[in-house]
């Protein structure tokens, strides 16, 4: 997955919630590469919207936010390997989580 995507995910109480889920790519001589590094956020304005993803701006420089000062910020995912994940944040659940990996790896 190169590019961010908007997902619907069921929370524990059986409601939805919308987020994005952004890849974090390097660059190298092929073009951009995946990093199994995944940051999720709040979908803000839920399927209203298109996401923007043209990867010159993918590439360019960060927007300045820190993840830790962006209230939409619900955590970050890293594809350990084709069982394994690692979750760093405390606002998704471990269904939520597993539907995030689930999506990506797909």
């Amino acid at each position: 997955m190169i590019n961010p995507v908007q997902l619907s995910i069921t929370t524990a109480g059986g409601s939805s919630r919308k987020i994005i889920i952004e890849p974090i790519l390097k660059k190298e001589d092929e073009g951009l590469q995946n990093t199994g590094v995944y940051k999720i956020y709040k979908d803000a304005f839920g399927d209203e919207t298109t996401l923007f993803t043209e990867p010159l701006e993918i590439a360019e420089g960060d927007s300045g936010l820190p993840d830790e000062n962006n209230p939409d910020y619900l955590g970050k995912i890293t594809i350990l390997n084709s069982v394994e994940w690692k979750y760093e944040g405390d606002l998704l659940d471990t269904g939520e989580q597993l539907e995030v990996v689930k999506y990506i790896r797909s």
